[in-house]
């Protein structure tokens, strides 16, 4: 019987990394090709990057993206509405960017009686994202061809 080689079967090395992060503009790109080619609405992020895969690797079957990376960078896409639907949990930790895109938060302050000034909450200087005491969390973005960017529900 041959003996067996002890490389056989893995993967091959020095050939370089077995995947390929593309440019934020050309994830744009694809991402509104898709939405406007196919007039489609997208229930779920899982699904629009599954579908924005698919069309990223007809050119380079290496392709990868995360979906935090997807969802952060079709904030604001002209041509793409972002809507996002949020829970409420308590969190006592403070919050240090906003979670849908990744930009500061202001905070949200309003005046007291005596003229004080006091922080309800929190809002993001890019999105419509906004929390308050009980901390507002994503859950679901939906995807679909539209003018408004981000809108939340």
């Amino acid at each position: 019987m041959p003996e067996r080689d002890v490389t056989e079967g893995s993967l091959p090395e020095g050939n370089g990394p077995h995947y390929h992060l593309p440019a934020d503009d050309e994830i744009r790109r694809a991402a509104r090709r898709l939405v406007r080619g196919r007039k489609a609405t997208f229930a779920s992020q899982h699904q629009f990057l599954a579908a924005l895969v698919g069309v990223l690797r007809r050119d380079d079957p290496l392709v990868v993206v995360s979906g935090r990376r997807l969802h952060r960078l079709v904030v604001g896409l002209p041509g793409l509405r972002l809507t996002v639907h949020y829970t409420e949990r308590e969190d006592p930790r403070p919050l240090e960017a906003c979670p849908v895109c990744g930009s500061k938060l202001k905070p949200i302050r309003n005046r007291t009686l005596t003229g004080d000034s006091v922080v309800l909450g929190l809002r993001c200087t890019r999105c419509d994202y906004w929390t308050h005491r009980i901390r507002r969390v994503p859950v679901r973005y939906r995807i679909s061809s539209g003018r408004l960017a981000a809108r939340s529900v």
